[in-house]
């Protein structure tokens, strides 16, 4: 499927598009409810509400993102506009050891009733076609390796470990 970066994707049941102002406060919450999805069990003596606090202010510059032509940020909604997820990615992102040019999937969060349905699988195509659009030839993200279900997702679509981050508690 080649999708032109500004062109929405209608599918059974749900329709991708580049997001808008109005979307911004469903993105937010939406990424503020399933951040603790991806809370690290090596992290001790941060609460929940914390940690979602902290990714609310993360989310704080999502409106200028709409801007910036390396700014991939996509929704699918439902027949009645409603939000069912969304993908945040930039395009201007470097390799920290080849330097190479890649974009960086920062988000994506599907709601929990939609799991299982190939949303996010749909979201995750619709932003490695906005990274090709742009010319890159990798797209890289994080992910929380307590995070089992997410691990096996972004394996099933491809993705590789590359790189591994370890933390050790030394208080």
């Amino acid at each position: 499927m080649t999708v032109v970066a500004d062109e929405a994707v209608d599918l059974p049941g749900y329709l991708i598009r580049p997001a808008e102002g109005k979307d911004v406060p469903a993105i937010i919450e939406l990424a503020v409810e399933l951040v603790l999805e991806s809370r690290s069990p090596y992290r001790e003596g941060v609460s929940d509400a914390q940690i979602q606090e902290f990714r609310r202010r993360n989310f704080d510059h999502l409106q200028a993102v709409l801007d910036l032509p390396e700014g991939g940020l996509f929704v699918a909604v439902d027949e009645n506009e409603r939000h069912v997820g969304h993908i945040l990615l930039l395009g201007n992102q470097t390799d920290s050891v080849t330097e190479a040019r890649q974009a960086w999937v920062y988000d994506v969060s599907v709601q929990r009733e939609w799991w299982g349905r190939g949303v996010g699988r749909k979201l995750m195509e619709r932003g490695e076609e906005f990274a090709r659009h742009l010319g890159l030839e990798y797209v890289g993200l994080g992910v929380t390796s307590a995070n089992e279900r997410a691990v096996g997702f972004y394996e099933e679509q491809g993705y590789h470990i590359e790189r591994v981050q370890m933390v050790k508690k030394i208080i």
